[in-house]
């Protein structure tokens, strides 16, 4: 009988005998988990700053608009910063 395809398991300090390749398998997940959650915030914002944008624009003129957008480029590099 082969041994090749066993899976191997470790045995912890504590006693416990926990499958590595499930661990490892879990790790990934929660990073990706905490990835997609981050893409999705910053999407959020972008969205909201292009909004807010927008409603500056139709408030206050296009003029008063660029210098208005100016300054929020400026927030918004040091937000990302």
């Amino acid at each position: 009988m082969s041994r090749h395809n066993v899976r191997v398991k470790a045995k912890y300090p504590h006693g416990f005998i926990k499958n590595l390749s499930k661990s490892k398998i879990d790790d990934r997940q929660e990073n990706l988990h905490m990835f997609t959650k981050v893409v999705m915030e910053k999407q959020a914002l972008r969205e909201r700053y292009i909004k807010l944008m927008n409603d500056a624009e139709r408030a206050v003129g296009r003029k008063e608009a660029i210098y208005l957008l100016r300054d929020a480029e400026i927030i918004w590099q040091k937000i990302n910063s």
